[in-house]
């Protein structure tokens, strides 16, 4: 089974990423694993299990305390992320840019999109703007201003790395420094749900593309991480990719509970019931998992296009496996709707109808 990891979709976030996409730690993923024992020195050991404590000036706030009515940052988490609307997110980021300067956030989800399309310069510049929003919020709320240095960083080693000449030295470096923020911000508050969720995506992408890096300890952190359709998006990454089924099913279909609309939650079902057909040649959930591909598809004009080229592979995939025959055909989605649509990463105009 072929599929990525991206909080482009998700992350995002703090991409998110998700990447599946999620804007914040997506670029983590994109490290070269040479660097990899570095990386590895810097892991932690897990905190302990508590309740989330009500946290000032959170973005991603708990229960009774949350953002500032009417914060376009609010709009853009909420719309991309319980929502799975990127179009309206990218709405509400332009926004904050005149609105919410100030916020780190506000830079650091941007950065997905420029990412997406390969503007790395302009991803160095909402890298910079992260970092330096974070650095103003340390007389205040030194917890944040430690965790977005981080999240900063993190966005600029991926800039690093991607620069025409390359720069792994300069990237590792950075990498590095990354932690040494997530732990002086752990330091602060272990229990704080904004940070657990950032370090809990983080220590995910590096559970997924670091050797030897432990999975578990990813899914631990979002126990106590906000908001819970975030969080249970990263424990289904998590189970997933330890084959973990039921317990993936779990966490998806109570993030589903929660944000029932979102069609990268759909994606995601459809993608666990591919995966466990394939694997146990189980036709039931093969068909329903294209059946579900499809109900995310008729939601596209709101995705990236990397999500697209998935649903479509994927769909792709389970078709070839309920049909027994092999899916050498079921690549290439993604070049192609780059071709169909040049320089959008969202909204796209020309997409192919399904057969």
């Amino acid at each position: 089974m072929k599929f990525k990891f991206s909080l482009q979709a998700t992350l995002a976030l703090t991409t998110v990423a998700i990447l599946t996409q999620s804007t914040i730690v997506l670029p983590i993923s994109q490290f070269s694993p040479t660097i990899a024992p570095a990386v590895a020195s810097k892991k932690t050991a897990p905190a302990k299990v508590a309740t989330p404590k009500p946290n000032s000036n959170m973005v991603f706030p708990t229960a009774g305390n949350r953002a500032k009515q009417g914060s376009n940052v609010e709009r853009a988490k909420e719309a991309m992320f319980r929502d799975g609307d990127y179009v309206k997110a990218k709405q509400h980021l332009d926004a904050a840019l005149k609105t919410e300067p100030n916020d780190p956030l506000t830079y650091a989800m941007n950065t997905l999109y420029p990412f997406s399309s390969g503007d790395f310069e302009k991803v160095r510049e909402y890298g910079e703007k992260t970092s330096k929003a974070a650095e103003q919020l340390m007389p205040t709320n030194p917890l944040r201003g430690n965790l977005y240095q981080g999240v900063g960083l993190a966005i600029l080693a991926t800039y690093e790395l991607k620069k025409a000449n390359g720069g792994a030295l300069g990237a590792l470096g950075k990498l590095q420094k990354v932690f040494e923020y997530i732990d002086k911000a752990k330091k602060i508050d272990p229990n704080n749900s904004e940070l657990n969720l950032i370090k809990g995506y983080m220590d995910l992408l590096l559970a997924v593309n670091v050797p030897f890096a432990d999975t578990s300890q990813a899914i631990d952190q979002f126990k106590n991480a906000e908001p819970r359709y975030l969080a249970l998006r990263g424990m289904y990454i998590g189970h997933r990719d330890l084959k973990e089924y039921d317990k993936a099913s779990d966490a998806i279909e109570a993030a589903l509970k929660i944000a029932p609309q979102n069609p990268e939650l759909i994606y995601y079902k459809a993608q666990l019931l591919n995966i466990r057909g394939s694997a146990k040649n189980n036709d039931d959930d093969l068909r329903e998992s294209i059946k579900l591909f499809e109900v995310a598809y008729q939601k596209r004009d709101r995705l990236l296009l990397s999500t697209i080229a998935q649903i479509l592979s994927e769909r792709c995939q389970a078709k070839s496996s309920l049909a027994k025959v092999g899916n050498e055909t079921c690549y290439g989605f993604e070049a192609q709707l780059k071709q169909d649509n040049p320089n959008l990463v969202v909204g796209l105009t020309k997409l192919p109808a399904l057969n």
